[in-house]
């Protein structure tokens, strides 16, 4: 394990929260500004959905948003290679990689190699939006809950940020901004409307993201690609093979559009819901900052 020296702000991260609620006792052996611990090589040959991501920020790229999609369509192929031979290389810099390990990795580049350019297709009529941030990385001081013109600190004085990440900001057709959030889905299932709507993951970067920018959020894209086989028939919107569904929810009228490989939903979000999360995140903050919390198991068969 390596060093990861303490700063001048404590700077916490969504995983270390997740850490936080799911097992406290787990949360105080592995937070890094309670430990100073990283992990010094990687855990897997490689991440698929890591993969995926490095494309998918390759095509949205904004700089290159007016160019051509048939140029920009081997560049994000090529960036999926890319990202899962810098992985392999990663995780072979310290142990030697198994005959099913290497099959493995070959399955999966073929996978992604077949799985981009029917995704590619898919949206050709569906990205109705110009992208304006890519793989954004972004700190932000907390509010405090009770006064919000003041930033929360730590017990020494120190400023409380919140360090997010978001896949994908556009603005669509109406000039409304939305937070795409780009997931690969390995099981034979989408997940349930209720999941999307509950999802942390989103609510914080779309809390964080309208503190750091001070714009209005329309709300949450959710594009999924599953590894399935190709979809029968051209993904058009005629095609039966394409579902259409919309459903009423509280920020406004829930959309979906999917086949079998790819689904994109658009779910508005209330003002309120997105205020009502950022309280949440700032007492939790506090919760995890107090030198005096305390630190108990709660196993489960899920966290630990």
């Amino acid at each position: 394990m390596g060093a990861n020296y303490m700063g001048v702000n404590y700077v916490a991260r969504p995983w270390e929260s997740r850490l936080f609620r799911q097992c406290r006792r787990a949360w105080d052996l592995g937070a890094r500004e309670r430990r100073n611990y990283e992990p010094t090589e990687p855990a897997q040959v490689f991440s698929f959905s890591e993969a995926i991501h490095d494309a998918l920020d390759v095509y949205y790229f904004p700089g290159m948003w007016a160019w051509n999609r048939e140029i920009v369509r081997p560049l994000a192929v090529a960036g999926f290679e890319k990202s899962m031979r810098r992985q392999r290389n990663a995780y072979t810099q310290s142990r030697q990689l198994s005959d099913d390990e290497a099959q493995d990795w070959d399955r999966h580049v073929e996978l992604g190699k077949d799985l981009l350019p029917r995704y590619f297709e898919w949206t050709r009529d569906l990205d109705r939006f110009t992208p304006i941030g890519v793989a954004s990385q972004f700190d932000i001081n907390l509010p405090d809950p009770d006064d919000p013109d003041r930033g929360l600190t730590t017990h020494d004085g120190r400023p409380l940020q919140y360090r997010v990440r978001i896949d994908l900001a556009v603005i669509d057709d109406h000039d409304l901004y939305w937070l795409v959030e780009h997931r690969v889905i390995t099981g034979s299932q989408w997940p349930d409307l209720d999941e999307l709507r509950l999802d942390e993951q989103a609510l914080t970067r779309s809390w964080a993201w309208q503190l750091a920018f001070l714009a209005k959020l329309e709300g949450t894209i959710y594009n999924e690609l599953r590894l399935t086989l190709p979809d029968t028939g051209p993904p058009s919107a005629g095609n039966p093979a394409v579902k259409v569904r919309a459903v009423p929810g509280p920020g406004g009228i829930i959309t979906q559009r999917s086949t079998e490989s790819f689904r994109r939903t658009h779910l508005p979000r209330t003002e309120v819901e997105i205020a009502r999360h950022g309280v949440g995140v700032a007492l939790e903050m506090q919760d995890m900052t107090d030198p005096a919390v305390r630190i108990y198991p709660n196993p489960s068969w899920e966290n630990c």
